[in-house]
C-alpha cells in the first residue's frame, strides 16, 4: 500500500519570530491545548518537548489522531528548537488561541463530505467492511489512480510520482500539501485500521517478510472503497462523471442504500 508522504524535520533556534496559523488538537489530548478556549494564552509546562505546533498553512496540518478540534493560533513565545526553514510550522512554548474552525476545513472545500466518510469508517461493522470489500473493483482503483495523476499534473507536473500507479496512495508531498483532500486519506486509513483492530484485534492485519503490517481482508478492500468514495466526494473536479460513479458505487450501496 504505497504512500509517498514527506515530512521535513530540522533544528535551529528562534525565540522571537512571530507566527500565526493553525493548531489541531485531538480530543484525546491531555496536555495544555486540551484547555484551549478563544482568547486564552496556552503555555507548555517547560521549555522542552512536547511543544505546541502551529502550522502556517491549513494544508500542512498533521492529524495524528481523530477526532479533534482546529484552532487559529498565534505564537506568543517560540520554542528553543525549531524545524528547518521552510518546514511550514513553528514550535511554540505559548500561543494565543483565536477562533475555533470547522475540522472539515482540513480536507478542502468539500471537507464535510470527507468527514462523513471518516465517521462512517470510525463506526463501521465487520459485515459492512466485508460488503465494501466485495464491491471494491479494479475499475474503481484505476479511477482513483487517474484522479491522483490528474491532481499531480495540476499542482506538481514535474513530480517523479506523476506516472505512478496510485492505487491505495494516501499522500504525496506536493505544492505544500499531501493530497487532493489534504490529510483526508491518511486520517481515513488511521481511523479504519483503529476500528478494525477494535473489532477483530490482530486478525485485521498481515505481516510481510520484513514484519511490516498491512490490512488483511476485508479491511484492505474496505479501505480502498472508502478511499475511492473520499476522492469522489472530496475532489469531484478530478474525476469525470463516469469515474465518479465508479468511485462511489460501493459507498452508495453500503451507506446510502442506492
Amino acid at each position: 500500500m504505497p504512500a509517498f508522504l514527506s515530512r521535513i524535520f530540522g533544528g535551529g533556534a528562534a525565540r522571537k519570530a512571530a507566527a500565526s496559523g493553525f493548531s489541531y488538537v485531538p480530543l484525546s489530548e491531555d496536555g495544555p491545548m486540551a484547555r484551549a478556549v478563544p482568547g486564552a494564552i496556552v503555555r507548555t509546562p517547560g521549555a522542552g518537548p512536547p511543544w505546541i505546533v502551529v502550522d502556517h498553512s491549513i494544508q500542512s496540518v498533521v492529524v495524528a489522531r481523530w477526532p479533534g478540534r482546529l484552532w487559529e493560533a498565534e505564537v506568543v513565545e517560540t520554542a528553543p528548537e525549531q524545524p528547518r526553514e521552510g518546514a511550514g510550522y513553528t514550535r511554540a512554548l505559548a500561543v494565543r488561541i483565536g477562533r475555533e474552525l470547522p475540522v472539515a476545513m482540513l480536507f478542502g472545500p468539500h471537507g464535510e463530505d470527507v468527514v462523513r466518510v471518516i465517521e462512517a469508517a470510525a463506526s463501521i461493522e465487520v459485515a459492512q467492511a466485508a460488503e465494501l470489500a466485495a464491491r471494491s473493483s479494479a475499475p474503481a482503483r484505476e479511477a482513483f489512480s487517474r484522479a491522483w495523476r490528474g491532481w499531480l499534473a495540476k499542482v506538481a507536473p514535474d513530480s517523479i510520482h506523476l506516472d505512478s500507479d496510485h492505487t491505495s496512495t494516501l499522500a504525496v508531498h506536493a505544492a505544500g500539501t499531501r493530497s487532493p483532500i489534504g490529510a483526508g486519506f491518511t486520517v481515513l486509513d488511521t481511523v479504519l485500521m483503529e476500528r478494525a483492530h477494535t473489532l477483530v484485534g490482530d486478525a485485521a492485519f498481515i505481516a510481510d517478510d520484513d514484519g511490516e503490517l498491512f490490512p488483511a481482508e476485508p479491511w484492505d478492500g474496505a479501505l480502498q472503497a472508502l478511499l475511492d468514495a473520499a476522492m469522489a466526494l472530496g475532489a469531484p473536479a478530478l474525476a469525470s462523471d463516469a469515474d465518479r460513479a465508479i468511485l462511489i458505487e460501493a459507498w452508495e450501496h453500503c451507506f446510502t442504500g442506492r
